[in-house]
């Protein structure tokens, strides 16, 4: 079991895919949120990433940019505005420390502790007995700051980035603006920030309004505090006084979470209601338990952990199964949270087949409302309870539920051990002899989670690997899917003739299966290596295509379908006409939200949207961008996610026509500063033309330059299309009318005379 929440490990490997998050870790007093900053500090430390530590302060948060002394080291003593010098970490007359911030470019160059200060008198003055904040001349630049960093994310000594927060409710409201613009930088880059904010402080409320509409912000919340051995003691002393008919009652109460209804509590204990308020009375009277309003509740949260660890281990077993009964009797149709509670009550009682049973009803449905981080915690406790089943069914049950467990961390975010699962699983159905149709349609589902994810160099590796395992068990069935996705991933990173290749193998295994989808898929391969070849092989891509839809409609399967019509949109795109791609996207929209399949949602919304914007149209373009946002957003993509990385781009364009120059060029650095085996060549290409536009645009010539020289790399200008190749050398003077890189780019007069002269050919053919 990890020792970490998902959203944080999810966080930490996001840094290995050049891209950060903002995890927020909230709680009262001692629940424990310090002792997870320091355990994710170790973790960092070991990545050699850069650390920075900052702290909310009772004594500074009355002070502009206070609680922001730890981004720079002190430079020695800071001026005070009266022309004295202050040693950092004095304290003031007011009894306020002074930041120990120095003369940096991103903050004030001094920060007044008082308005006395600013205006050359003593330091001394106070309001009504409080120190006064101070309205500050100077603003601190967040932005400067973030350009101070970015040369770290750079180069052979790059390195991730973070910002650990603790008691971050203690922020002065210029810090707290301060951090929260840098989170929004945060998934563009190996950059993390991690606080700890104290529920119990109002200084809670304006983070949480900061943060909780934001989809890139992950939350980890404690709702009670760790257990005070001081308190167990004298529960303990209170527990032995009363009968044992109480204590069973009471741990039951304990057993339940702490608050509970006077009929289950009655069923659970199957006592009648006069025999519960008896076995009651003397726990009220003591305080351990509190009943209103039919409620029966332990009053005092840190309790309720240490009366259930009262009970004996045996005893709370039982009594962990009478609840998951009774649970169960009281809800015929249960909601996920009931199903997940009784799932635990069972797997606390013995991690047999009921405990699995359970927790796998509620994975799945908790896979379909596309809560991954729930689904993944419950598959991970249901793959311990694989030892309880039969042996002659284990091995292949444990595939099962590892290849539906790597979905479910695919989606979480993480990818690695997403990869080692799927590898365990398909490593271990071939040799347990799992028939090879079986273990096709368990990775059937898969395909939609692949495509998504993207070539990741280790998984390209690992699809080999499994190919060659299951050419040499003989599983056709298998070695055609993961043939047909190779194919794909080769096509994406601009790698055609190893495309053909995977595709022709994935073809000529097709040959031996019977008719069916198996076949259809292979017939894909072999469409989707084409669709960016010359005309002749885009005819051959549409007929594969139209081939392959026939026989997945009939034999209903959506999933598969869905991906073929997907590729088929894009031909048509790549063929010129982008008003039939569109209609095929846009009719597919309502039945793929219906089905709940994002990532080919996603791949609709964002062609539409490019479609648009080509077109010179923004109405409606940013609802569909929000959307695709939120979408890649809940399937937690990582570079070189294909859809992220567009989505980066084609957001990008969009913030630069609307004018939101600086917004843009992040998004595009984003793209092009990727790890070579993380870039894309087409996408890489295009952000880097754009950028060059956008500094030409802004009258910058010496930082398009730059852009320009890495765009005339051979291998980055091959990746570009024809029409923009020949664009090239002129991009200055296309810069004026290209709405700071952010619009259509039309290809040379001559192009299209000669795509019209091929249009109108296959029209009269």
């Amino acid at each position: 079991m990890p020792s970490l929440p998902s959203p944080v490990l999810r966080a930490l490997e996001g840094l290995g895919e050049n891209s950060g998050r903002t995890v927020v870790v909230t709680g009262p007093p001692l629940s424990g949120k310090s002792r997870l900053l320091d355990e994710v500090r170790v973790r960092l430390t070991e990545r050699h990433a850069r650390v920075i530590q900052l702290k909310g302060s009772f004594r500074t948060r009355s002070v502009p940019f206070g609680a922001l002394d730890g981004l720079r080291e002190p430079t020695g003593p800071v001026p005070d505005v009266g022309g004295s010098t202050i040693e950092p970490g004095d304290i003031d007359s007011m009894g306020i420390a002074v930041p120990a911030i120095g003369s940096v470019p991103f903050l004030p160059d001094h920060v007044p502790s008082a308005r006395g200060s600013r205006s050359g008198r003593g330091r001394g003055g106070r309001l009504l007995g409080q120190p006064v904040r101070p309205r500050s001349a100077n603003e601190g630049d967040p932005e400067g700051f973030w350009n101070q960093l970015l040369p770290e994310f750079l180069g052979p000594e790059a390195h991730p980035v973070a910002i650990l927060i603790d008691d971050a409710t203690l922020f002065d409201p210029d810090s707290r603006e301060f951090i929260v613009w840098l989170s929004r930088r945060a998934r563009y880059r190996p950059f993390l920030v991690v606080m700890a904010l104290d529920t119990s402080n109002p200084g809670y409320v304006p983070w949480e309004e900061a943060f909780l509409s934001r989809g890139d912000v992950d939350w980890v919340r404690k709702s009670e505090p760790l257990p005070d051995p001081r308190e167990a003691h004298r529960l303990k002393a209170v527990w032995d006084d009363l009968p044992s008919v109480t204590q069973l009652v009471a741990g039951f109460v304990a057993l339940l979470g702490g608050a509970v209804g006077e009929v289950v509590l009655s069923r659970v204990t199957r006592l009648g209601f006069p025999q519960l308020a008896e076995a009651l009375l003397p726990a009220t009277g003591v305080g351990l338990i509190k009943i209103s309003e039919g409620k029966v509740t332990i009053p005092h949260l840190p309790w309720v952990s240490l009366t259930g660890d009262l009970v004996p281990e045996n005893s709370r077993k039982e009594m962990h199964l009478e609840i998951a009964n009774a649970l169960s009797a009281l809800s015929p149709e249960p909601r996920l949270a009931r199903r997940i509670e009784v799932a635990h009550h069972y797997l606390a009682w013995f991690p047999g087949p009921m405990a699995l049973r359970n927790l796998l009803e509620a994975a799945e449905l908790s896979l379909q409302l596309l809560a991954f981080d729930e689904a993944e915690d419950l598959l991970r406790e249901a793959l311990e309870c694989v030892g309880a089943v039969p042996p002659n069914e284990r091995e292949a049950l444990q595939s099962e539920l590892r290849l539906l467990h790597a979905r479910s961390l695919f989606f979480s975010g993480r990818l690695a051990e997403g990869e080692n699962e799927f590898r365990d699983g398909v490593a271990g159905a071939l040799p347990a002899g799992v028939p090879a149709d079986t273990l096709g349609e368990w990775l059937e589902p898969l395909i939609v989670a692949l495509r998504a994810i993207g070539p990741r160099p280790s998984l390209m590796t690992l699809l080999s690997e499994l190919a060659e395992r299951a050419h040499d068990a003989r599983a056709v069935d298998v070695e055609v899917l993961l043939q047909a996705v190779l194919a794909e991933f080769h096509a994406e990173r601009r790698e055609f003739e190893q495309a053909r290749q995977e595709s022709h193998r994935a073809a000529l295994l097709g040959r031996r299966l019977p008719e069916g989808h198996l076949q259809a898929v292979a017939l894909l391969a072999a469409g989707l290596a084409r669709i960016e070849g010359d005309p002749q092989e885009q005819e051959m891509a549409a007929r594969f295509l139209r081939a392959s839809r026939v026989t997945l409609g009939r034999d209903r399967r959506w999933e598969l379908d869905f991906v073929a019509e997907d590729l088929e949109a894009h031909l048509w795109e790549v063929r010129g006409d982008v008003r039939k791609g569109r209609q095929i996207r846009e009719r597919s929209l309502n039945a793929l939200q219906r089905q709940k399949l994002l990532p080919i949602e996603l791949s609709h919304r964002l062609a539409i949207v490019e479609g648009l914007l080509d077109e010179g149209v923004t109405k409606g373009v940013s609802d569909s961008l929000d959307r695709a946002r939120t979408i890649e957003e809940t399937l937690h993509l990582l570079p070189p996610s294909p859809a992220l990385l567009r989505f980066w781009v084609i957001e990008g364009r969009f913030l630069a026509i609307e004018g939101s120059m600086e917004a843009a060029r992040d998004r595009w650095l984003a793209v092009i500063d990727e790890p070579a085996g993380l870039s894309l060549p087409r996408l890489k290409a295009e952000a880097l033309v754009r950028l060059t536009l956008l500094e030409y645009s802004r009258k910058r010539p010496e930082e398009a330059a730059v852009f320009s020289e890495r765009l005339a790399e051979p291998a980055t200008l091959a990746a570009l299309p024809m029409s923009w190749q020949v664009l090239v050398p002129d991009l200055a003077g296309v810069a004026s009318r290209s709405e700071h890189g952010g619009a259509r780019l039309p290809p040379p007069e001559t192009l299209t005379r000669r795509r019209e002269g091929e249009r109108r050919e296959r029209a009269r053919r």
